[in-house]
């Protein structure tokens, strides 16, 4: 039996009493996403084992006993008000339900237009989408620390042309995340091929960003935790990229904290925020460029990928005697039951640990496929990655 495996953050610290965890919102409110019915469903499997004493509401898939065994078996307590639903209409009822009984939402996406009072949502929807604008950064930091751009509407962007290499990005307002939206420019193919892309959507999005292309030395997504008084980081989770700016995956090490200067950039955006109103979790894509300046380049005032990952690490590595940790997220086939058997191995010996899962047998449209996230342990970076390759090589 291993020992517990504690947060470095308690929930009173990263959400105020009272807060609700609903994630279920609808796809009109994740155009800028790529999202999917099912990952509507799936995204109220994040933040097991951060939320105790806390009320949620989750879909059945990310809370049945075979789910808690699993959690349990690698020493992450799951004890929350959770209210489990199977469709749309039973999570707004259980939301409504508890908004009745004067608790505050809180959410990755933007809820559902109409459906529930500023009054009953921890981040007002018109403040979430000011925040995460990346039109808006420099109202949270200074412009030294960020790359130039321009918002171009759809008919200049027509005529732009550029001899440096740019990335284009979706301008307005809607939510955004996993690089969708984001195309890096380096020459003018690469450019008409963004410049069409953005231009059969039009409709959906009403501007467009040019920014400035920053080789950068690395890039971290870091945590924060704002509060009514402060702004608390939790460490730096050093991103890993299939391509340029296509994320595959986050690498954790105690041996390689991150620079004070990101860590001190990525606070003073925070308490920007916190000024604001904000409260709640943010992880914001922070990179240090070759003269070692710090660049903000993403302002993601929600929940990251990397949010339990970092959160778990410390007490993980310390556990395990393993400094690193490597993030992986897989959808095998098969039965649930006999994946969780196949895991139980590593879990057991304490060099993986899981943060999402996701029984696709209870939602009808996974066609049988799980979901998977975690992290695995190693002696160092090459030997976590290593382990990570083993996880997924064991389906």
């Amino acid at each position: 039996m291993l020992s517990p495996l504690l947060p470095a953050l308690s929930s009173d610290q990263l959400y105020p009493p009272g807060a609700v965890y609903m994630a279920r919102t609808r796809l009109d409110q994740v155009s800028m996403l790529g999202y999917t019915q099912l990952q509507l469903d799936t995204a109220t499997s994040m933040l097991m084992g951060l939320l105790n004493g806390y009320a949620s509401v989750r879909h059945a898939g990310c809370a049945g006993p075979e789910i808690m065994e699993l959690f349990a078996a690698a020493g992450i307590t799951v004890d929350e008000q959770m209210q489990i639903y199977s469709t749309e209409d039973e999570a707004r009822l259980c939301a409504e339900q508890l908004v009745g009984r004067g608790h505050m939402l809180f959410w990755p996406y933007p809820l559902p237009t109409g459906f529930y009072p500023d009054s009953a949502q921890l981040v007002p929807p018109d403040l979430y989408r000011f925040l995460n604008a990346k039109q808006n950064l420099g109202k949270l930091v200074p412009e030294q620390y960020l790359a130039h751009q321009q918002c171009l509407s759809h008919a200049a962007l027509a005529t732009f042309t550029s001899t440096a290499p740019v990335c284009l990005k979706a301008g307005g307002d809607a939510a955004t995340g996993w690089g969708y939206a984001v195309f890096p420019c380096p020459d003018q193919t690469s450019l008409e091929a963004a410049r069409n892309w953005f231009a059969n959507r039009s409709q959906s999005i009403p501007s467009v960003l040019v920014e400035q292309w920053i080789d950068v030395a690395c890039s971290w997504c870091v945590g924060l935790a704002v509060g009514a008084t402060e702004t608390r980081c939790f460490g730096g989770a050093e991103q890993v990229f299939s391509s340029a700016c296509k994320q595959s995956g986050s690498i954790v090490d105690s041996t390689q904290p991150i620079p004070r200067e990101v860590q001190a950039l990525a606070v003073r955006a925070g308490e920007s925020a916190r000024a604001l109103g904000f409260r709640g979790i943010a992880g914001l894509d922070i990179g240090i460029d070759h003269k070692g300046r710090p660049v903000l380049f993403d302002p993601n005032f929600r929940i990251a990928s990397s949010t339990a990952q970092l959160l778990f690490h410390p007490a993980a590595a310390s556990r395990s005697g393993l400094p690193v940790s490597h993030s992986l997220q897989i959808t095998p086939g098969g039965s649930f039951a006999a994946a969780a058997r196949k895991l139980r191995g590593p879990i057991d010996e304490g060099w993986f640990i899981p943060t999402r899962l996701f029984n696709g047998e209870k939602h009808p449209l996974s066609q049988g496929k799980h979901i998977i996230s975690g992290f695995a342990m190693g002696a160092d970076r090459s030997a976590a990655a290593f382990n990570a390759e083993q996880i997924k090589a064991l389906f």
